[in-house]
């Protein structure tokens, strides 16, 4: 179900590994926090990398994007362009192809789109000084 790899590197000839999903109903949809957790306190979660993985049929294909908020929901329709990753083992979803018709049928834009320079590396600290952490 998840995510363990990146997208092919730029530059081997992707446009040949890249394969299209046309129009379909997703059958389930997950969210996996990628960056260390961090409290409100301290600006939360929303803005964090997640791991996002919609299953169609019997296969599940995955992204990472910024935030929870789901990019397809259980009514829509979704179409993408999608690659294997170098183990041959992950579809990864190429984020820029995600298209959306909600259940009339108009295109909509779902999800946190934007990127951030850099990604979150430190873990969360104790609430105390440094002297009175215990190793």
């Amino acid at each position: 179900m998840g995510y363990a790899g990146a997208m092919p590197d730029k530059d081997t000839d992707t446009e040949s590994q890249v394969q299209t999903l046309d129009w379909s109903v997703i059958g389930d949809y997950r969210t996996v926090l990628r960056e260390p957790s961090r409290p409100p306190s301290k600006g939360g979660n929303t803005a964090a990398l997640h791991g996002h993985s919609i299953k169609i049929g019997d296969a599940w294909y995955s992204f990472l994007a910024l935030g929870a908020q789901k990019w397809v929901f259980a009514s829509d329709t979704v179409a993408f362009d999608w690659a294997w990753d170098a183990s041959g083992k992950y579809r990864n979803i190429v984020k820029e192809s995600i298209r959306t018709l909600d259940k009339n049928g108009v295109p909509v834009v779902r999800g946190n789109r934007g990127s951030k320079p850099k990604l979150r590396t430190a873990q969360t600290r104790l609430p105390a000084r440094r002297s009175e952490w215990k190793d």
